[in-house]
């Protein structure tokens, strides 16, 4: 009886110990995939490419240069106000034909006239306020080319050190590759030694543990390596030219132990910082002004010339040489109807010629 319980346990053992043996096989992990080249880059992009493309390009940048135009027209403007001012005017005029009732049923014809007038003025004011315009716009306009150096300046920073992240981050993806390849081949070793009988289920399951997390950094470093390569593009203010994993970095740069003097660094800060130079021209700015606003008590001198004409012309002279020549037979008839009576009456003083 004893013997008959020994085969039946022993017959349940060997296919648990069969099931246990399958249940250990090693599955070989496909690596092909992680380890696959990236594309070959299809557009180059150097630094100096760049930063001449985002000054031609960069929105944030292009809004600044718009300021240099009203500052420029602000100086012209102060000047402008120095000149004396003109004034031109002129009107025509037309006046149709009629008649003119004197009463008495005495009634004239008259003719179509035709009328201009002409204007001319001059007007110059002097004052505080028109005197310190110009300094006060000089100045304004030193300001704003000031800032759109320091514009310049922060945009050529801006996009080289987004380069220099790009760059980082391709070098990140080429140790993640790396590392992928070494742990790829730390797992071969386990699956060679595990079927030897010299490394344990463990072994193999932390190196493939290890090969999954080097896959995934890969994928995180090549993800990080394009979102730094968009934002690049990006500050440059253009769209990507090609697929932005085919988009290769060119430049590279040696690492060298910086060489500075904390004087001479404040020193040059002093002289050329954009933003410093820039306050302090509008401090300048802000001095003009009030000068400005204290001028206001002085006298302001003021001077003004004008001169105007008019002119009259007729449309139908024929009717003017008619009532002409009547009024000069009128003349004549009654002159000679004075003599007449003259001659009469014997009172002399006639006129000898009436019709001269």
């Amino acid at each position: 009886m004893n013997r008959w319980l020994g085969l039946l346990a022993l017959a349940s053992i060997v296919p648990a110990a069969a099931a246990a043996q399958d249940t250990t096989a090693v599955r070989r992990s496909d690596t092909t995939a992680a380890l696959r080249p990236a594309p070959a880059p299809t557009v180059s992009l150097s630094l100096a490419e760049a930063l001449g493309q985002a000054r031609s390009t960069s929105p944030t940048y292009r809004q600044t240069l718009n300021d240099a135009a009203p500052a420029r027209w602000g100086v012209r403007n102060a000047y402008g106000n120095l000149l004396p001012s003109a004034s031109v005017s002129g009107d025509l005029g037309y006046i149709g034909s009629g008649q003119s009732n004197f009463g008495g049923g005495f009634v004239r014809p008259t003719s179509a006239f035709l009328t201009s007038g002409y204007s001319l003025g001059v007007f110059w004011q002097l004052d505080g306020r028109v005197l310190s315009a110009p300094g006060q716009q000089k100045a304004l306009q030193r300001a704003t080319e000031e800032d759109i150096g320091g514009a310049g300046i922060a945009l050529q920073a801006e996009i080289t050190t987004q380069y220099l992240n790009a760059l980082q981050t391709a070098a990140q993806v080429g140790v993640a590759r790396q590392q992928v390849l070494r742990n790829a081949d730390f797992l071969a070793l386990a699956n060679a030694r595990y079927e030897v009988g010299q490394a344990t289920l463990l072994d193999v399951r932390q190196a493939q543990v290890a090969k999954g997390q080097s896959d995934v950094a890969l994928l995180r470093a090549a993800q990080a390596n394009n979102e730094a390569k968009l934002d690049l593009i990006r500050r440059m203010g253009v769209e990507p030219p090609a697929p932005v994993d085919q988009i290769a970095l060119t430049d590279s740069f040696p690492v060298q132990a910086p060489e500075f003097q904390l004087a001479a660094l404040l020193s040059l800060a002093d002289e050329q910082n954009p933003t410093l130079r820039s306050l302090k021209a509008r401090q300048t700015a802000a001095t003009w002004s009030v000068r400005a606003a204290r001028s206001e008590f002085l006298p302001t001198l003021q001077l003004q010339a004008g001169w105007s004409g008019f002119t009259q012309q007729l449309t139908d002279e024929s009717l003017l040489l008619g009532e002409t020549l009547t009024s000069a037979q009128g003349q004549a008839a009654e002159c000679q109807y004075d003599n007449q009576v003259r001659t009469a009456l014997n009172l002399g003083g006639q006129v000898q010629n009436c019709f001269g």
